[in-house]
């Protein structure tokens, strides 16, 4: 797994998240089929589920949060 990304983003309060998203590549039978996943943490380590691709849910809380 591999980090592809970082970002700010904040909930409805206004406190700040640093996000991270980490890449795995699913290896099918040849490259032409394979699959890039991805998932998205805080920096804290906390699951988050992706809503969109500025919008996210802290799994822990069910927090919403927003890319800045």
């Amino acid at each position: 797994m591999d980090l592809v990304e970082k970002f700010d983003a904040k909930g409805k309060t206004g406190a700040p998240y640093h996000v991270e998203v980490y890449q795995i590549r699913l290896d099918e039978a040849n490259e032409a089929s394979a699959v890039d996943q991805r998932s998205y943490k805080l920096a804290d380590g906390r699951a988050l589920d992706p809503l969109s691709n500025e919008k996210f849910r802290i799994v822990q809380t069910g927090e919403k949060i927003y890319r800045v």
